[in-house]
């Protein structure tokens, strides 16, 4: 299977320059419900199911950070996206700063998400734990470490993990990719040292109560650009607080049109 195949890469109603959508770790497209219809007010979203998850393929021989990112790589080549604005939700964002670093004419500008290797270690616990899930109760009890208020961890995306952990496959895709997460992101580290130094066009958007990845001050202080963080919120700004991450992220992009 070659690189571009093995991502899925989707678009979605919107206008102006491409703004390519990256998710977390054991999450996919749909976890945009809340911000697809505002981010396509200013860009035209494409969203993609990262290698591993959704619906890309679960035989994942590489799940390095790097090759993940490769992958993202590979699929904005066989859709002709020359130069895109990056949005990346914690695996997402550390694989939208690979990119950044690495390719930096092909991005216009980032939107980070409580982005793995920015800020404190990712949750061992949660990512050991996400691919073995197997019935509904103790679902509902790891997805809750995801956020502040527990009822927006409902049946229906209880539901939804459990059914795309049963996809052939997905489980060791998820065991591989988690490894490369909790082994550490020293690559990422590098990445956001590079991009610190340069002019791109960024924001960090960080729930202040995060159980899976805390912020860092300091880190973020060193990152530099726009940073929002975001009280009385965990791990998942964009669904916990779509409101306010829409409102930023929106301006954001938006400000940067002819630029």
């Amino acid at each position: 299977m070659s690189a571009a195949s093995a991502l899925a890469l989707r678009p979605a109603a919107g206008d102006g320059e491409p703004a390519v959508l990256l998710h977390g770790f054991g999450a996919d497209r749909w976890t945009w419900m809340a911000n697809q219809a505002a981010l396509g007010a200013v860009a035209k979203p494409w969203l993609a199911d990262l290698p591993g998850h959704g619906a890309s393929t679960t035989e994942v021989e590489d799940a390095s950070l790097p090759a993940l990112a490769g992958a993202v790589l590979a699929a904005l080549d066989a859709h002709d996206l020359a130069r895109v604005h990056l949005v990346g939700h914690s695996l997402g964002g550390a694989l939208a700063m690979l990119l950044a670093a690495a390719e930096p004419e092909r991005v216009a500008s980032l939107t980070l998400i409580a982005p793995a290797g920015l800020g404190g270690p990712v949750d061992a616990d949660f990512l050991a734990g996400f691919p073995e899930l197997d019935d509904a109760a103790a679902a509902e009890a790891l997805l809750r470490r995801l956020v502040v208020r527990p009822r927006l961890v409902n049946q229906q995306m209880v539901a939804h993990v459990l059914e795309t952990l049963e996809v052939p496959g997905r489980r060791a895709a998820l065991h591989r990719i988690a490894e490369s997460l909790a082994l550490g992101t020293g690559a990422v580290a590098d990445a956001a040292a590079e991009i610190g130094r340069s002019a791109l066009p960024r924001l960090t958007v960080w729930g202040e109560a995060d159980a899976i990845s805390p912020p860092d001050p300091a880190r973020l202080r060193s990152f530099g650009g726009d940073v929002l963080v975001l009280p009385e919120t965990g791990h998942l700004p964009h669904v916990e607080a779509a409101p306010r991450f829409n409102r930023a992220a929106g301006a954001f992009i938006a400000g940067l049109r002819g630029g």
